[in-house]
Formats: C-alpha cells, sequence, structure tokens
C-alpha cells in the first residue's frame, strides 16, 4: 500500500477509473499502470543465480551462531567427545581407523563447516536441482539419510585417536548432504523470509512450503529438526593421501572430481603457504555455481604444477600424472622440493613483478594482459626456464635473469615482449596450447636467461621446433 492509504495497481484494475469508461484505449491504461508502479517505487530486480547463491551460502556459514543467539536449546553447547558404535574396523590399504556415530543435527552442524571444508567438490544450486531439492523436502518430512563420510583431523594432518585435543572434522562423502540438511533447517525456521531475503526464488519455496507448514510453528520445528539423528561413518589415524583414496572412490559413481580440484586437495598445505605469502590464488574448491575465476589471480591448480616444474625444470607436467604420483605412497609429500625459499621467491616475483609489468604494458589487450595468470602454456613454460637456470647456475643467476627481463618494460616502449612475434611463432607451430606451445615458451626464455639471445626471439625458436631453418 502507498503511503496515502491506496492499494496501487491492483487496486486502480479491481475498481477501474473514478470517471465513466469514455473509450480509453489500453494504450492510455498501460500508461496509467506505469505510473503506478513507478509512484510505488518500480518492481524490484531479482537477484542473480550468484547473487543468491552467495547469500544462501553466508546464511548457511552463519547459521549455528545465529540459532544459538536465537536461544535453540539443543545448540546451546558445543557437542562432546565423539562415541562410536561398537569396536571400529582397521583398513589395510590406508592403516586408518573407521568408526561408526550417531549424533543429533545439532551437534554434526557444530562439528563441520561448508566454508572451511576442502575434502569435496563445491556446492551446487541445491534449492533448484531437482535431486538436492527432493532430498530436502524428504528430509524435512522425516526421510531417515544415508551416511556420510567424515574425517577426523588435526591442523598439522591425520590423528592417531578421535580423543585427541583440538580435532577438526572435514567430510570425505557428503558435503551436499551437508548442505541440504542447513538448507533444511533454514526453510523450518525462516519460511518465506527467505524468498523475500533474496535467499531462494519464489517457485523453490512453493516446492518446499507443504511439508514445512505440515512441521507447524517455526521454533518448536526447527528445535525438533536440530534433534534430528544424523549417522555417519568417522575415519583417522589416515594420512592425506588416504584422505584422497576414499574420497576419490567414495565419489567415484557420482560426478566425476575433476583433477584441478584433487591437486588442490592434495596440496592444500602448499597452497595456503603461497597464499600466506602474497601470492594471489584462487581455489576451485568452494566456487559458487556461476562464480569465475578473477583474471588476476593463479588457478591453485596451476600453481601446484608450476612448482613441479620449476623443481624438476620440466615444463611437461601433468595434472594427471602429478595426481598419480602423490597417491604413491613411495613419494614424499612435497618431493625432492629442497630450498622452498626458491620457490617462494620467484613465485613472488612472478606475480608482484612480471605479471604486474605484463598487465600494465599490455593493459589494452586482454588476451595478452593475463597470459601469466591463464597457466598453460606460459606460466609452466616460463616457471620451468625459471627451474633450469636455478638448477643450472644459481638463485643469484635466475634473480640478475629476471631483472633483465623487467629491464626489457624499460628498453621497449610498445611489446616489450613481443608478444606479436609470439602470436605468430605459436601459429608456426601449429599450437596454442600444449606440449609444443609449452616448449616453446620455455626454450624461447632459457636462451634468453642464458643470453643466448639479446631479446625474445619467439620465431627462431619455433623454427628450431618445426626444424625449418632459423630467420
Amino acid at each position: 500500500n502507498y503511503h496515502d492509504g491506496t492499494e496501487g495497481a491492483n487496486e486502480f484494475i479491481a475498481r477501474g477509473a473514478d470517471t465513466p469508461d469514455t473509450g480509453v484505449d489500453t494504450g492510455t491504461l498501460a500508461r496509467e499502470l506505469r505510473t503506478l508502479r513507478k509512484r510505488n517505487g518500480g518492481r524490484v530486480k531479482k537477484p542473480t543465480r550468484l547473487e543468491r547463491s552467495r547469500k544462501l551460502h553466508d546464511a548457511i556459514i552463519g547459521l549455528v551462531q545465529e540459532l544459538q543467539s536465537a536461544g535453540f536449546a539443543s545448540i546451546a553447547s558445543p557437542p562432546g567427545p565423539i562415541a562410536t558404535l561398537g569396536p571400529e574396523i582397521e583398513d589395510p590399504k590406508t592403516g586408518g581407523k573407521i568408526g561408526h556415530v550417531q549424533e543429533s543435527l545439532a551437534s554434526y552442524i557444530q562439528r563441520l563447516s561448508v566454508d572451511d571444508n576442502f575434502f569435496q567438490r563445491p556446492p551446487f544450486d541445491h534449492v533448484t536441482d531437482p535431486i538436492y531439492r527432493r532430498l530436502i523436502r524428504d528430509f524435512i518430512d522425516g526421510a531417515a539419510m544415508p551416511e556420510s563420510k567424515i574425517a577426523a583431523l588435526s591442523w598439522s594432518g591425520g590423528v592417531r585417536s578421535i580423543e585427541a585435543p583440538d580435532l577438526r572434522f572435514s567430510i570425505i562423502d557428503g558435503l551436499q548432504r551437508l548442505y541440504c540438511f542447513l538448507i533444511a533447517a533454514l526453510l523450518v525456521w525462516r519460511r518465506e523470509r527467505l524468498v523475500q531475503d533474496g535467499l531462494i526464488p519464489e517457485e523453490a519455496w512453493n516446492f518446499f512450503a507443504p511439508s514445512v507448514n505440515r512441521l507447524g510453528e517455526p521454533q518448536p520445528a526447527t528445535e525438533n529438526l536440530l534433534q534430528r539423528v544424523i549417522r555417519y561413518e568417522i575415519f583417522y589415524a589416515i594420512s592425506l593421501a588416504g584422505l584422497l583414496h576414499y574420497m576419490v572412490t567414495f565419489n567415484s559413481s557420482q560426478r566425476r572430481m575433476s583433477l584441478r580440484v584433487q591437486l588442490e586437495i592434495m596440496k592444500k598445505p602448499l597452497i595456503e603457504h603461497l597464499k600466506s605469502e602474497g601470492i594471489p590464488i584462487w581455489e576451485d574448491l568452494g566456487r559458487m555455481p556461476g562464480e569465475q575465476r578473477p583474471k588476476d589471480k593463479f588457478l591453485a591448480s596451476d600453481i601446484v604444477l608450476a612448482t613441479q616444474a620449476f623443481i624438476t625444470h620440466n615444463a611437461q607436467v601433468t595434472k594427471a600424472f602429478e595426481t598419480e604420483r602423490f597417491l604413491d605412497e613411495s613419494q614424499p609429500y612435497l618431493d625432492n622440493i629442497g630450498d622452498i625459499t626458491d620457490i617462494m621467491k620467484t613465485l613472488k616475483r612472478i606475480s608482484g613483478e612480471v605479471h604486474a609489468k605484463i598487465a600494465q604494458a599490455y593493459e589494452a589487450n586482454p588476451n595478452q594482459c593475463y597470459l601469466m595468470t591463464t597457466g598453460d602454456p606460459f606460466l609452466l613454460g616460463f616457471v620451468a626456464a625459471c627451474g633450469y637456470v636455478r638448477n643450472r647456475g644459481s638463485m643469484e643467476i635466475l634473480d640478475k635473469a629476471l631483472d633483465r627481463l623487467l629491464g626489457e618494460f624499460e628498453r621497449a616502449e610498445t611489446d616489450p615482449l613481443r608478444f606479436d612475434d609470439y602470436q605468430r611463432a605459436l601459429d608456426m607451430i601449429h599450437a596454442s596450447r600444449g606440449k609444443e606451445a609449452r616448449r616453446l615458451v620455455d626454450d624461447t626464455f632459457r636462451r634468453f636467461f642464458l643470453g643466448v639471445t639479446t631479446d625474445l626471439d619467439w620465431l627462431d625458436t619455433a623454427s628450431q621446433i618445426t626444424g625449418g631453418v632459423a630467420h
């Protein structure tokens, strides 16, 4: 209703115009309706899918604290130690132990976090996905849910006992179910307000409304839901490789987990270390539906491959090979990384100096501006060349080589890295990605760093790759 007590456009249509009908045409009526809508502030723009997903994700992240603030008794105090049902079994494959647990939803959602969890795929748009929204509705109706699979860890790795202090719990299989449980609690408690606040579409609420309304008033219905029994298996005394083994095994019959995500999981400590050093990294894990990687950030899996390319001075590292290598228990976790400060220092110079100069010099051309952060082939070839110089000489020699490269930006006003020639060289070798493209970048920078060429001679490198005559 408007401030003067009228009922807006709906009231106008119901009673008609105040004056007798004198042949007002539909165009006049449409203009009147537009005027009334403008007076009432116009139509409210619906949130986009990404905006809605972010709002729902934020509500889920803060749900436990919000329920505690609202005074729900079942969630007022933190859960106690985990009590398994019967003796645990031992897994000879991983050396781990597995037990079965039953506890309330209130305890379950306090132990686990969808925000910190990195041992599963990123979430889907559950309230519009036909499979997941049926699961949410069935859970609200009282259906028993399948067991989830939870890993008990410490911040430094595995734990020998589930009674160890400072445990954290991560999901091996069941992140989507956790999302569904939390969405169900939001629906039972906040109901139509989720539509009004832009967290779910109205069509989704209409689907859930009959099941939610049958539960009665929001406060007692939510309290009863929080006391529902949740069943799960608890896995502990396992390494990161063992954890990945379980994760891949239990998710193999579902939507395939990409190698990028697997690499992020395996090298999470390394990625966190690099991020703490100020290297801009974007992870696939936790990505919201519809969210795209910012172009000025490195993809986490690319950075993982780049570290190995630097250490082995080999541009031909692949996600598939690195994943299999990690699962080989005979391989150390960080391989033969040697002096970790070297790779840290190199990546910091690449992101903070080389990439920054490229972004500034080629600002008008997005395809060239973000060549380094795009990853394959440019980043891998460049880092492999850096690793070769460091391995053949020293970090001091590599630093001087990078200084010389940065000097090219001062010496040439336009196209300091000769990217126009780079594109022509890619055309010569008939590759924009893959082995030959990585080799082109690696060989060109190696020759420049070692003083074989006075500038980045992309065309000469391409000619040598194809067996042609050097120009």
